[in-house]
């Protein structure tokens, strides 16, 4: 499991600020979201006055196989409920990202006005210029690429997601609480995920607010 420094944290925020993948990277290190999580958010999600977002389903990929053949011919999207029961939730999320969400929704709004009737308007906040949603694999390609060219340690969006739990045992926030945020099916599992970082907070980055000040040099 990578934990980035809080140096390098800073770092690939900075770098993805300028970038197509931001708002999907805070998502991840900030909220604990899963990949599919964050593909199958949709505006609707978000309740800018609460400061929440609620979590009701994932995007994945169904392989398609050809009659007669045993290796799938090409991956369709598809959008299913979460993973779990427990992933059914609504969370509180930082000032931070609804300002990012905002500008992805007026980013969303000027290719369906440029667009018109070619745009695919389901109201995913990860999508194409034309609407329909990425991908399964590119936001880790994006990521990988990302840390590539900015000579930080690759990570993945399920390493971010681990950045966030460790971040919380770090603060002392109950384990129970971590479970629930996170989604897992039961405190057992969450456990056994963090029970080694729960000896060694000397390796767990420190949280800090003023990772959530905005881009660039603003950043302390």
């Amino acid at each position: 499991m990578i934990i980035l420094s809080r140096e390098k944290l800073k770092a690939l925020l900075a770098a993805s600020s300028k970038g197509n993948w931001y708002l999907e990277i805070m998502l991840a290190v900030f909220c604990g979201l899963r990949k599919g999580e964050i593909g199958g958010l949709k505006y609707a999600d978000f309740d800018m006055e609460r400061e929440t977002v609620s979590i009701s389903r994932q995007i994945t990929s169904n392989p398609i196989i050809p009659k007669g053949q045993c290796r799938p011919e090409q991956y369709q999207i598809t959008e299913r409920p979460p993973k779990t029961d427990n992933s059914y939730r609504t969370i509180k999320i930082p000032s931070a990202v609804l300002k990012e969400v905002g500008i992805r929704r007026r980013l969303a709004e000027g290719n369906r006005a440029r667009l018109g009737d070619l745009y695919l308007d389901r109201g995913y906040i990860s999508s194409r210029e034309n609407g329909a949603p990425h991908g399964t694999a590119s936001f880790n390609a994006a990521l990988s690429k990302l840390c590539e060219r900015n000579a930080l340690p690759h990570i993945t969006v399920h390493g971010l997601r681990h950045m966030y739990a460790t971040i919380l045992v770090e603060q002392g926030v109950p384990l129970v609480k971590i479970s629930a945020l996170l989604g897992h099916s039961s405190v057992n599992t969450t456990f056994e995920y963090y029970c080694e970082v729960m000896d060694e907070n000397d390796k767990i980055i420190s949280f800090m607010n003023s990772t959530f000040i905005a881009k660039g040099d603003e950043m302390e």
